[in-house]
């Protein structure tokens, strides 16, 4: 009986420095080697945790990025880098991504963003898109988004459905030449200018049947049709002074 008591007593006294070895020596070798710090693992922490986590370690924090997942409350570490187990200085920045309470979701802004990037933000945010609409845009270049059913920071819960719309690119706006035959010179200009034209060179002929000053013809016929960007100068030709 006491030989074994001895035996336990020895076992004990090891199980005791063994301990020790490991808290004093071992494991701050693994965490600190040659004055840099291995980074732990914080994925599936609480952010309070994790703090408390990397304080002990002398090291920083900052929030990269959020993400709502139906099956994980909030305040969640979802993700990090640098990675666990990577050496890095002391006082580095451990970048975080962690889950979003869903009483705190507001609508995010689309417009001006790809229908992509917009799919991807209603999803991280576990907003449903409901339907994509397309339409022309003059402002806006194709697969872009143009208007979105929820107006940006208005609030919003997981479930919800949304409805974008994207640009199909500029609208084939065509502009067509008016007839200015018989019109007086300061009329003609007008029109001109309303319908998306503009007035290129004016010559002189003589006609004692019409007003001085008056339309004889146009160097572009009436009812031909252009796209409305395009610049068209258009030659008068006027009545002479008597």
């Amino acid at each position: 009986m006491k030989l074994s008591r001895d035996y336990l007593i020895i076992f004990a006294a090891i199980g005791i420095l063994t301990a020790l070895l490991f808290n004093n020596v071992i494991l701050p070798l693994y965490v600190n080697w040659n004055d840099e710090i291995r980074v732990p693992s914080l994925t599936h922490t609480d952010l309070t945790q994790a703090r408390k986590i990397l304080q002990e370690r002398k090291l920083e924090w900052t929030i990269k990025d959020t993400i709502f997942r139906r099956d994980i409350a909030g305040g969640f570490i979802m993700d990090q880098y640098p990675e666990a187990g990577q050496m890095v200085k002391e006082n580095r920045k451990i970048q975080l991504t962690i889950s979003l309470p869903p009483d705190k979701l507001e609508m995010p802004d689309l417009i001006a963003i790809t229908k992509r990037q917009a799919m991807i933000a209603l999803d991280r945010m576990g907003l449903i898109l409901a339907e994509i609409l397309q339409d022309s845009s003059d402002q806006f270049e194709r697969t872009v988004v143009i208007e979105q059913s929820l107006a940006a920071g208005l609030p919003v819960a997981p479930g919800d459905s949304i409805t974008i719309t994207v640009s199909l690119g500029k609208r084939n706006l065509k502009k067509t030449m008016p007839t200015l035959m018989n019109k007086s010179l300061d009329e003609a200009v007008k029109v001109l200018e309303m319908n998306g034209f503009t007035l290129g060179a004016v010559q002189y002929t003589k006609d004692a049947d019409l007003l001085p000053k008056t339309v004889v013809s146009q160097s572009v016929a009436p009812g031909k049709t252009f796209p409305r960007e395009r610049v068209i100068p258009v030659d008068l030709m006027i009545t002479d002074e008597f």
